[in-house]
Order: structure tokens, then sequence, then C-alpha cells
């Protein structure tokens, strides 16, 4: 396939899905979660790491490869070959157990990570795009009272919805050594919040059910950047940063407080409000990561947001600035091996533990995990005798914890197993033999 002919098809896909995002924001979000920490903010927070950095605890300010995407500091993305070609895309199963002074529940959960594209444009600037969740909503709670007058009284709380991410990375490199990137991004998804309060159908009494609904769309940007320093026999260090400013979400919301008994529906308030807005706070990075070049790579990250000051449709929310601190390690025995397999598997490993942006019953949430992950090459059988392709398979496990039964609160104790594709193909090559 010509240059020009490639590229052409790059701009159709960017116009294809500049020409979707009005309708998007109207798309049911997928429930990749089910947790009753989801009732606050914009949702529950999904892992936005790749297959290679969320094996690696998350890891990404100072994270760069030719083979694998880093969505978190598109920065990173100028360490993708000139003649390289990649295309990712994962999905996950996630089983939490949730636990209370006396109760206990266990739910499984499929879900789609994200896909996403990286290629380069020129020598100097490369670009990606894509689409992965950012937050879920997925809750249902219900508590039961007695009353001697009404009965028993059942109080229902459900959520669901959530905000997906549709975005286009590009990175340069002015100067040798120094990356500079940015993300825009289209943020879109529906969020809604119901509580009834339901009275036996024989009492005198009505009940009532109140729902609160927001269409989420519009634009966000962040930067990132990094210093990749070559040093002697292979090594490297690379440090990086990332930065998002206060964004000031468009939103369309919808309030309704019925109430119903005895076969009548009323409808006690309704009110409509198409200018109401979702505040993201800001937030920044930074890390660093150091290594030998197809041997290892081993870093740290430090992640803090001001999630104090976020507004879920001008109402402040029970939030704390987070800080999150990450670790992980990647390990190739024999990158280039042709007669051992085992040799050129890049095993990973990570550490995560973070302040998290809850903040109950005076109590600031906290959360830690431990992934391991392996990245397994493809061979490619029409090329005998060599190295297999860039492509890899990459398996991850995540095993955790969040929140406590202190104070009434929820613990939740989590595995997830994440399997991602990451696939290849050489860029702007004209073949002389097919």
């Amino acid at each position: 396939m010509s240059m020009k002919k490639r590229f052409t098809n790059i701009l159709r896909l960017v116009l294809i899905a500049l020409l979707l995002l009005p309708g998007l924001k109207n798309l049911p979000a997928q429930n990749l979660s089910t947790s009753p920490y989801s009732r606050f903010g914009i949702g529950d927070l999904v892992n936005r790491s790749t297959g290679r950095s969320q094996a690696m605890g998350g890891l990404s300010c100072g994270l760069r490869s030719g083979t694998n995407l880093n969505l978190q500091n598109p920065a990173s993305l100028s360490g993708i070959d000139t003649l390289n070609f990649v295309f990712e895309v994962g999905g996950f199963e996630k089983i939490t157990h949730f636990q209370t002074t006396d109760l206990q529940k266990t739910v499984n959960n499929l879900g789609f990570s994200y896909l996403a594209l990286g290629f380069p444009v020129t020598k100097w600037w490369k670009a990606s795009l894509g689409i992965l969740p950012l937050s879920n909503v997925a809750y249902s709670m219900t508590a039961t009272e007695s009353n001697p007058v009404m009965g028993t009284i059942n109080y229902n709380f459900q959520g669901s919805g959530g905000v997906s991410q549709f975005f286009i990375s590009s990175s340069i490199s002015p100067i040798p050594y120094l990356s500079l990137g940015a993300t825009f991004s289209y943020l879109f998804g529906p969020i809604s919040h119901s509580r009834s309060l339901v009275i036996p159908a024989d009492s005198l009494y009505f009940s009532t059910r109140s729902v609160q609904a927001a269409i989420i769309g519009d634009v966000n940007l962040s930067y990132g950047a990094q210093v990749n320093i070559p040093l002697n026999k292979d090594y490297f260090v690379t440090l990086g940063g990332t930065f998002q400013g206060t964004s000031n979400l468009k939103a369309q919301s919808r309030t309704t407080l019925i109430s119903y008994g005895t076969g009548l529906t009323d409808t006690l308030v309704y009110s409509e409000n198409p200018n109401n807005s979702v505040i993201l706070p800001m937030g920044w990075a930074s890390g660093f990561t150091f290594g030998k070049k197809n041997k290892f790579t081993a870093g740290f990250d430090y992640r803090t947001q001001n999630w104090a000051e976020s507004e879920f449709l001008g109402i402040k929310d029970s939030m704390a600035n987070s800080h999150d601190y990450i670790v992980g390690l990647e390990f190739i025995p024999n990158a280039f091996s042709l007669t051992r397999p085992l040799q050129r598997i890049r095993y990973r490993a990570g550490f995560r533990y973070s302040e998290s942006y809850l903040q109950l019953r005076g109590s600031q949430l906290t959360e830690l995990g431990i992934t391991f992950g392996a990245g397994f090459p493809i061979l490619d059988r029409t090329q005998r005798g060599t190295p297999p392709t860039r492509s890899t398979l990459n398996i991850i496990l995540e095993l955790g914890k969040r929140g406590t039964v202190k104070n009434d609160l929820i613990r939740e104790t989590f595995g997830s197993l994440t399997l991602q594709l990451s696939l290849h193909d050489y860029w702007f090559i004209k073949r002389k033999y097919d």
C-alpha cells in the first residue's frame, strides 16, 4: 500500500470518528462495575492504563515503547518507530467481594478496556486515536424499615451509566531527547441516579421516586512531556510528567419526582436544565523509569488530582484530593532468542497505593493493588527462522482492595484478569514482491 493511500485512510478514520461525536453522548454506557462507591461524582473512575502499563501497576509517566501504547502520557508516542503501526484492544473480567460488618456479596463483571491506534505522521510527529471508558455508575442498594403505621418501608437506591472518552493524541520531538504531547478528548455519556421510598400498596400513604439524570458531552485537553536520556551500554533514564487543567463540562440534566399508589401517579417536580455542568478538577503526575534496552525497565510514578474542587450538576460531593503512588518492573530474559520462546516473554509486576478521591464519614478511603503480567510474542509463520513479530498477547492479573468496614462503610476485595492484544504492521513501506 502506498504512502498516499495509507495517509488517506488515516484521514478517513479521523473524519468518521469526528462525524460520530455528536451522537456519541446519547449512547448507553456499559456496566463495568457494580460498586456502591460509584454513587459519588461522575462514578467509579476506570483504570485507563494499557496492557504493558497496567501490568506494571499503572506506571505511565516515564514509560515509552516502540511496540506498546501509553495512553496516559501522550509524549510517549514519540517512541513509536517511524515504520511501525500499532493497534491495541483489551477486555477484562473482574470479581469483587463486598463486605460490611454484617453483610457480604460477590459480583462478577466482564467489560471492554480500550481500543486504540498509534502511527507515525512524520519522523518527528506521531499520533494516536481511540476510545475507552473514563468512569462507570452501577449500583443498587436497598434498606428496610418497619413502621407501626405504614408497615414495611423499602428505600431503594440505584444508579447507572458512566462517562466514556474518545481521544486524539499527538506527540512531537522539537529537540533530541525531548518529547512533548497533547491529548484532545471528547467526553460523553449518560448518568442516572434514582431514589425510591416504597410503601405497601394497601397503605393509605403514597410511595415516591426521584430521578436525577444527566447527559454529558464536552471536550477536554491534557498534556505530557518526557525527557529520554540514553546512557552507556544501552541503559537509559526517562523523566516524564502530565498535566490536566480544570474542565467545566457541559451537561443536560433532568430532575423528576413522582408519587404513586392506589392506582394513581402524580408528578410533583419536573425540571430540565440544558446548561448544567460537571467540573473535573486539575491534576498532575510525575515519574521516571530506568532500565536497559530490551532487557529491563523499572520506574516510579506519583499522581494527584484536586477532587475536593469537583462538582456534579452544581453539587459538591464527598470528595477529597487523591494521591497515587506506583512502582513497576518489566524484565525480558532474552528478547532475541530464536530457540527458547520462554526467554522472549516480557515478565511484569507492579504495586500501587492510593489515597482515593472518596472521603466518607470522616475517612478518606484508601486502595491498594498488586499486578502481575506477561507479554507473549505472537509468531509470524510467514517468516520462519526469524524472531517473532512485535505483536504481543498481554495477560494481566490484578489483586487489590478498597475501603474499610469501619464507620459502617464497605470494603471491596477484587481480582481482575485482563487480556490485551498489541498488533503491529509496517508503515509506509513499498514492497517489491508479494
